[in-house]
């Protein structure tokens, strides 16, 4: 899978990666390492033609102010692969600005995913999830249970993470400056 995200500054990218490696003492999970980017997703796709999307991205972040987001505790999205994940609130400028790259980028990639579209968008950054199973999710959520996740994190710049297509998938990513 491929997307259009916004990259954490470094402070936090550096707090997440330190989750991650955590995650992985503590409890073996691995699952996060498909897509090695502390990111938040606006649209994600089985895949984007890089030239095409490329342009628009470049054009739309240009057009963009930067600005802030907030983060709201730990959440888990239930089911067979559970995804336990920091909780970006959903504020109205994050709202009109994930709307807006909705329609300048409309369908431009292959397989878009309807989780993402701005009706039912539930703006996150993932901690675990691919490995994550009922029986280690209690764990999981018990060695962050005294954690503070109400983070202020500063958004410069728009990503395309995606497959280089290589053997094991590498993941590559482009960047886009949000105007000042």
């Amino acid at each position: 899978m491929d997307g259009i995200v916004s990259l954490l500054d470094e402070e936090h990218y550096q707090i997440v990666e330190q989750i991650w490696a955590e995650l992985d003492n503590a409890f073996g999970l691995r699952g996060i390492y498909i897509t090695p980017f502390p990111h938040f997703s606006y649209h994600v796709a089985e895949h984007y033609e890089i030239d095409q999307v490329g342009p628009l991205l470049e054009r739309f972040a240009a057009s963009q102010a930067g600005f802030t987001v907030k983060t709201a505790g730990l959440g888990i999205f239930t089911g067979e692969n559970p995804v336990v994940y920091i909780t970006v609130v959903r504020s109205p400028e994050l709202t009109r600005f994930h709307q807006a790259l909705w329609q300048e980028i409309g369908d431009a990639g292959v397989g878009v995913l309807d989780y993402y579209h701005p009706e039912g968008w539930m703006p996150h950054i993932t901690l675990a999830h691919g490995d994550v199973d009922h029986l280690n999710l209690p764990h999981i959520i018990r060695y962050f249970g005294g954690r503070n996740f109400y983070w202020t994190i500063p958004v410069h710049t728009l990503s395309l993470v995606y497959s280089t297509g290589t053997e094991y998938g590498l993941r590559a990513k482009m960047d886009y400056a949000l105007s000042s």
